[in-house]
């Protein structure tokens, strides 16, 4: 796959769009081992400038693989759409961007607050997306059955690949 184009405004909206659609991203990192573990992340901003950032515990086997092999992958998943975020991650200690980021929903898995040093944040700077879009179920549907039948390919939705 290759990245040849640098993302348009246009295609960074719908990166944004498909990021605030989507409340959870699987994180991928390096084990020490060389294996890969995919780790399910709460979205914390949608506002994509090339930057992602979530919240951990500073002991978490997440955090520790990033500290180790910091090249990661980001996998968002909607109902009718898909983004693939490639990049690098870094531990970040700062107090004020977790207050920024907090949310009640944060709340739930670290109780003592923005202030507990005991969490920490994974900054993710992207390198690369993909994303794909689909024209939703009912009409994938129908483009399957039509190709079927005309012997065309279906026309089932979009792809770019961009460098961010």
């Amino acid at each position: 796959m290759s990245f040849q184009t640098q993302a348009t405004t246009g295609q960074l909206d719908t990166i944004r769009s498909i990021m605030k659609k989507t409340r959870i991203a699987m994180l991928t990192s390096v084990s020490a081992d060389g294996a890969l573990h995919s780790h399910p992340m709460t979205v914390q901003e949608a506002e994509f400038d090339g930057d992602c950032w979530f919240l951990a515990s500073a002991e978490s086997d997440t955090v520790n693989q990033l500290l180790a092999h910091p090249q990661v992958n980001l996998a968002y998943a909607g109902s009718s759409e898909w983004l693939s975020l490639s990049g690098s991650a870094e531990i970040i200690r700062d107090v004020a961007k977790k207050k920024e980021l907090w949310n009640s929903f944060t709340d739930v898995w670290f109780e003592d607050g923005a202030e507990d040093p005991s969490v920490v944040l994974i900054h993710v700077k992207a390198d690369s997306a993909q994303y794909w879009e689909s024209a939703g179920k009912v009409a994938t549907l129908v483009s399957v059955v039509a190709a079927k039948v005309t012997g065309d390919e279906p026309h089932t939705g979009s792809s770019e690949s961009v460098t961010i």
